[in-house]
């Protein structure tokens, strides 16, 4: 249902684009516009509503060590919704603003499902990720300065996240008198990947409608396509915790080989500008 919600929010969104555009075609109902000249200084404070993305983690690069998964084998799922709030200065050239931006993710939770061979039918994973992006950003206006008006932008940069509590839990295994026995007390087999702090280039695409709130103030409502790159595992030790046939606990470190995830998702802005 997670993927079929997904799906949903992100075919929803042409049409909430559509919606926007033919506001920017009526009359503005507010008649107070801000100073219009042709270079101005903005800065801006928003919020971002990140959408659910799907994810999938499989090996990285080989750097001698073990793979995680091999052949054929991975952990696929979804990075949850959150929250970004971000920061900007830009100067405007007429109709032309460029803009230097900093957004920091709160914690995004990943729930997936690896497919390890002989590990059972279901393999639940988790994690939780923090993010900081800094953008340098391009947005032209398409109407009116003074107005209510749609733009579109573009912007590149890094992306910078800490990927922390992975962990792998396998509850039912085809043999469950096998290496993935339970303990004494019924506890799960699990596997836990070392927290990883990494970065990696970024860059995104957005389109949205500008609301004149009188004054110097400006509210930017918006919807933006981001690519942040690849997050992972960097190269370590997994703990690996199994149970002995008389149920006690063993702990098994291994150095495995980084691994790797694209990241793209979709979220919706709403930011207030001002013109000092």
């Amino acid at each position: 249902m997670r993927h079929i919600d997904n799906r949903l929010r992100i075919a929803a969104l042409p049409g909430l684009l559509l919606g926007l555009g033919c506001l920017s075609a009526a009359p503005p109902a507010i008649a107070a516009q801000p100073p219009t000249g042709p270079d101005r200084i903005s800065l801006t404070v928003g919020i971002t509503a990140v959408l659910p993305a799907d994810v999938r983690f499989v090996d990285g690069e080989d750097a001698g060590e073990a793979p995680l998964y091999g052949d054929g084998q991975f952990d696929t799922g979804t990075l949850g919704a959150g929250l970004e709030y971000g920061l900007a200065a830009g100067y405007g050239f007429g109709a032309f603003r460029a803009q230097l931006e900093l957004g920091i993710t709160g914690q995004l939770a990943y729930e997936g499902q690896s497919n390890y061979t002989s590990s059972g039918p279901v393999q639940p994973t988790e994690a939780r990720m923090k993010a900081r992006r800094l953008l340098l950003s391009g947005f032209y206006g398409l109407g009116a300065p003074g107005a209510l008006h749609p733009w579109v932008g573009a912007g590149l940069g890094a992306n910078r996240y800490h990927l922390t509590h992975y962990t792998q839990r396998f509850p039912n295994p085809d043999d469950p008198s096998g290496r993935l026995r339970r303990g004494s007390n019924g506890e799960v087999p699990y596997t836990s990947l070392p927290p990883t702090t990494g970065h990696g280039f970024a860059w995104m695409l957005a389109a949205g409608l500008t609301v004149p709130l009188g004054g110097d103030a400006l509210l930017d409502l918006g919807y933006r396509y981001t690519d942040a790159g690849r997050i992972g595992t960097a190269i370590g030790d997994i703990e690996v915790v199994r149970y002995n046939e008389d149920g006690s606990r063993r702990l098994l470190l291994v150095t495995i080989n980084p691994t790797i995830a694209d990241l793209h998702f979709h979220s919706l802005t709403a930011t207030l500008r001002w013109l000092p």
